[in-house]
């Protein structure tokens, strides 16, 4: 039986060559020319423009901050959390460690129950 893998990337180029089984998740303007099992995540023009904004006020007032496009990632990230509840898979791999802990943080989070209280 062969397992359901995913690959999560914002850039495609940084994922090492997969044989075309995986399903990869990527942004909706990266080009994956061997696989046809892509999603695709669009990102809406609202969220593109804040991330733009946020982008110019760094760039300008924090000149040593190394953050970009933190508005778009947690974005991303907070879809493909929600694609991933919804289907199942037996490995995701992640393009680098921070995505990989501002997903499986928002994994957790809808794993979590909260404790019942009594208001007696």
């Amino acid at each position: 039986m062969q397992k359901k893998i995913a690959v999560v990337a914002m850039n495609t180029k940084k994922i090492p060559y997969v044989d075309g089984n995986e399903l990869i998740i990527t942004l909706d303007n990266q080009k994956v020319w061997y696989t046809a099992n892509t999603k695709q995540i669009k990102i809406p023009f609202l969220t593109n423009l804040f991330n733009s904004m946020t982008n110019n006020f760094i760039k300008k007032f924090m000149k040593r901050s190394t953050k970009k496009d933190t508005v778009k990632a947690n974005y991303f990230s907070k879809q493909v959390a929600r694609y991933l509840l919804k289907n199942d898979f037996d490995q995701i791999i992640f393009e680098n460690e921070l995505l990989r802990k501002n997903i499986s943080r928002r994994l957790e989070r809808k794993h979590t129950t909260v404790p019942e209280t009594s208001l007696a």
